[in-house]
């Protein structure tokens, strides 16, 4: 059983002889440079040398085209002020520049700032899709035997904090409800655009709507908020994966939403991941309260493996059940990060692997 039969049964409660054990997150680079001092190879890729699955993602261009120039408006000793690449002005520490320290300012902050800003990102802009995407690319990716789909970020969450900045975003939504309308508008017929493109030539197992929506108290929306703006722009978007049979339909987002996923369910979503621990999400809760139709991730906390086998062997042994109920794809709930030992990550994949058989308890 290829990797990709394995996702698409485990998420139809179906029975496999082994687990997809997949990162649902990416790796901190500086965690990548620990872990090559603790046994991972100087040109090895972890998912490889470990012999994980991997989501195949769709290469997608969402950024803005043409792109803002990557630049050093002012640095000191131990950090830079850099242009981002959605137009945003970032402050980043030298040792670590892939996480952000501060979003100073941001290029949107009236309508005509929108208005001017939105032209960056067109469908048919030449860098979207790979050259020969309906020729070779598509056809290589139908061929995969990983877990193919499409991760789509930034989302509107994403898009409004990297675009506006949070505070501002945030209060749009009561001060200026029609220019967040138009912004959500513009990007679902963008997103419903490259849809097009996309959809007929290549077929998707999963999509992923990229948001971060949440904090560790909750969901930084209300699900009123949601419903009237999320709802009738999203909607386009899908029903065109619904046409098209895409079997997983995933809201991706750190922190605490529970109160959101009613609203989500409700149009059509059926997963989500990656379910963080410290934030309260509790992969058995929500499949008892949601029921078998929602499709869950993640769940293992990064501090039990940063803390040890002990530790890894209990959330293991604590999640047993709902992997053996099936739709369910134990993985790390973060981002693997530098304080995070390459024997205890190693541990837990080897362990998961090792999980032989999944008999599903429904159908």
């Amino acid at each position: 059983m290829t990797n990709r039969e394995g996702f698409l049964r485990l998420m139809a409660y179906e029975p496999v002889d082994r687990l997809p054990v997949l990162a649902l997150e990416p790796f901190e680079p500086t965690a990548i440079e620990r872990w090559r001092t603790e046994g991972l190879p100087a040109d090895a890729d972890v998912v490889d040398f470990l012999g994980m699955a991997r989501l195949n993602h769709v290469p997608v261009n969402f950024g803005p085209i043409p792109g803002f120039a990557p630049e050093v408006l002012s640095e000191d000793a131990d950090y830079q002020v850099v242009m981002g690449p959605m137009g945003a002005t970032i402050r980043q520490r030298r040792d670590n520049p892939t996480m952000f320290y501060g979003h100073l300012d941001h290029p949107v902050k009236t309508r005509t700032d929108w208005q001017r800003y939105r032209e960056r990102f067109q469908a048919s802009s030449p860098g979207r899709l790979p050259d020969e995407w309906e020729a070779t690319v598509a056809p290589q990716l139908d061929a995969s035997t990983e877990p193919t789909g499409l991760c789509l970020f930034p989302f509107f969450f994403r898009l409004g904090f990297y675009a506006m900045g949070m505070e501002h975003f945030l209060m749009s939504f009561h001060t200026q409800p029609e220019l967040m309308h138009q912004v959500f508008a513009d990007w679902s017929r963008f997103v419903c655009d490259l849809l097009d493109r996309i959809l007929p030539h290549v077929r998707l197992d999963y999509a992923i709507f990229a948001e971060d929506l949440a904090g560790k108290n909750g969901p930084l929306v209300s699900p009123q908020t949601y419903r009237e703006f999320w709802r009738p722009h999203q909607a386009p978007i899908i029903e065109r994966l619904h046409v098209h049979g895409v079997p997983v339909i995933c809201q991706w987002s750190a922190g605490e939403f529970a109160a959101l996923l009613p609203e989500m369910m409700d149009q059509g979503m059926n997963a989500t991941w990656p379910l963080e621990v410290m934030a309260g999400m509790d992969a058995a809760r929500l499949r008892s309260q949601f029921g078998p139709e929602l499709r869950l991730g993640g769940n293992i906390a990064k501090e039990a493996v940063i803390a040890g086998l002990d530790a890894i062997d209990r959330e293991i042994e604590r999640l047993q059940p709902l992997i053996e109920e099936g739709a369910f794809l134990p993985a790390l709930d973060d981002m693997a990060s530098p304080d995070m030992p390459f024997p205890h990550y190693r541990y837990l994949i080897e362990r998961l692997q090792a999980i032989r058989v999944c008999e599903a308890a429904r159908g």
